[in-house]
């Protein structure tokens, strides 16, 4: 197990080769970052002026004036994670009565009474995706679009990286007598070297009564520093403290009113002066250019609830984003926020990293029973680091919603191929070829032209041949994995796929699902009856399940 805020001293290739990366992509941040400015700026000023040949015609006709220049900051300007995937409409669950018209998702779709039905699932990994861009995109969308109320969006302080690199957005699916607060953590960028620092670094701080927490993503939510270990103390002491005079406080009113304690008791005013949970210094906390994630998001939400009593709390976020997700939600209960933590709905991420040890775990699936969901696609690579091995020991929360790579999903504990093994490379390549052919064919063929896939996102596609599991990494899967993936979901028994064999069980399967849908696109539905076996009917399965149903954790 890894020392609190050192290497360990065993030095295995994992630690030498995360040692080596982080250091190597902090060095390079500036570089990268200026030419992430450049890349995203060339794609936008294609899209905005309708691509190469109408630019080019603009530029032979003399029509100079018609050429419209990107602005970065323009509620128009894409990152590259929405000019991958530059999807932005709610899917609408037709199958629902007097939805058959439907042209959103409104109050009656989303929230649905079953968190884990497929709408209020899109609605999350919708707005995790939308987390990537910038303020004027993220509220035009929610607004002119999704027809909802935007709160605000946040740009937070990280003190060990010296910026603000945390960005965080929060709606509600109404103005008033709200039924859904969401609040989305945005991911990994692609040109974000400390993000991807983030996402390798394997340094975590052991918390008193919770566990081991990457330290990294503490750090994220404005909690604590690796630069001043007090920090870790100070947050131990505050966590506490709150839990402890919440229980106190808790306890009292029960026995004042011998009645249960009804959720948001306390006053606005007592939510907006309550005490900082961070761990940083007294300065940084007050200082209003350094807002901290953490606090700053839960006085926001604690205000919303409070005024909104009905409404549920929905936490998602996508890579880095997800890992957030999963870290802010576990820590409203550690920091004794109960009154927010009570009114959780779901917490769904996808794609993301491992945030803490098995104590951390056994913590968070205490907590966030049945309403945890974290979605894997095929062989992206996110989700298997940190390494869950001896060395390592970081573990995931929850059972996995696992898809392959033609969205057939199924439950199981543990992804295949859990600590990305060099071995697995072979099965990691052929399968990026086929994801190819079926972006550039098969994904419009089989579904229409809404999931016709970009220029950029077969380009990314073809980048996944030199790095194994990258381009699985992109939105684009995970959207399509909730809106194609079977529902309801079966789950896999044996479920424990650290085994090879179950993982070469998995990837026959993915084998099998990949000639079905060939089939298919060829000669239609009728031919696959009696066919391959798809992964999920597959092997040993339990009776259906809703999607991350309860009985996940």
């Amino acid at each position: 197990m890894p020392p609190i805020l050192e290497v360990c001293p065993t030095f295995s290739w994992q630690q030498i080769t995360s040692w080596i990366v982080v250091q190597a992509l902090q060095s390079c941040y500036r570089p990268l970052n200026w030419l992430g400015s450049i890349v995203e700026w060339t794609i936008n000023f294609f899209l905005l002026n309708g691509g190469l040949f109408r630019l080019l015609f603009k530029l032979f006709t003399f029509q100079w004036g018609r050429i419209i220049l990107p602005d970065p900051t323009a509620d128009n300007f894409l990152s590259c994670v929405g000019a991958l995937d530059p999807r932005c409409d709610l899917y609408v669950d037709t199958s629902r009565p007097g939805k058959a018209s439907s042209t959103r998702a409104d109050g009656v779709v989303f929230p649905d009474e079953n968190v884990g039905s497929r709408s209020t699932a899109d609605v999350c990994v919708m707005a995790a995706k939308l987390a990537y861009e910038n303020p004027a995109v993220v509220k035009r969308v929610v607004k002119d679009i999704w027809k909802m109320n935007f709160v605000k969006f946040y740009e937070c302080w990280n003190e060990n990286q010296q910026m603000d690199n945390t960005q965080a957005f929060i709606f509600t699916d109404k103005p008033k007598d709200a039924n859904a607060v969401v609040v989305a953590f945005r991911g990994t960028e692609a040109f974000n070297a400390y993000d991807w620092s983030t996402d390798l670094d394997f340094t975590w701080a052991d918390l008193v009564r919770l566990g081991g927490v990457h330290l990294g993503f503490l750090e994220a939510l404005g909690l604590a520093s690796r630069k001043h270990r007090d920090t870790i103390e100070r947050l131990n002491t505050n966590a506490i403290a709150s839990s402890e005079a919440t229980e106190a406080r808790e306890q009292a009113e029960a026995t004042a009113t011998r009645t249960p304690v009804t959720p948001h008791r306390r006053s606005k005013e007592d939510i907006e002066k309550a005490p900082s949970t961070s761990g940083l210094a007294q300065g940084i906390i007050d200082d209003p250019a350094k807002e901290l994630a953490y606090d700053a998001i839960t006085k926001r939400v604690g205000l919303i609830l409070k005024e909104n009593p009905r409404a549920k709390l929905f936490i998602t976020g996508h890579s880095l984003g997800g890992a957030l997700a999963s870290l802010y939600a576990t820590m409203l209960h550690y920091t004794g926020q109960t009154e927010i933590a009570s009114k959780i709905g779901a917490v769904y991420t996808f794609g993301q990293p491992r945030v803490g040890d098995q104590d951390f775990v056994n913590y968070a699936n205490s907590k966030l029973k049945g309403k945890f969901f974290r979605v894997v696609y095929c062989n992206d690579v996110v989700p298997r680091v940190p390494f869950d091995d001896i060395v390592m020991a970081y573990k995931h929360i929850g059972d996995c919603n696992y898809f392959n790579s033609v969205y057939k999903g199924i439950i199981v504990k543990e992804e295949p191929n859990r600590n990305y093994s060099i071995l697995w490379t072979i099965f990691v390549h052929l399968n990026a070829v086929w994801e190819i052919v079926q972006g550039l064919f098969f994904i419009t063929l089989l579904y229409g032209n809404q999931f016709s896939e970009s220029t950029v996102c077969l380009l990314f596609r073809i980048l996944g041949l030199a790095i194994p599991g990258f381009a699985a990494h992109s939105p684009c899967n995970y959207v399509n994995s909730v809106r194609l993936g079977p529902l309801p979901l079966r789950k896999c028994i044996p479920c424990d796929v650290a085994d090879i064999s179950q993982g070469i069980a998995l990837m026959e399967d993915n084998v099998k699902d990949i000639l079905c849908c060939i089939l298919v696109a060829f000669f239609g539905n009728q031919i696959c009856h009696s066919g391959p076996k798809c992964l999920f009917h597959a092997r040993n399965c339990m009776p259906p399940m809703k999607f991350g149903a309860k009985e996940n954790l």
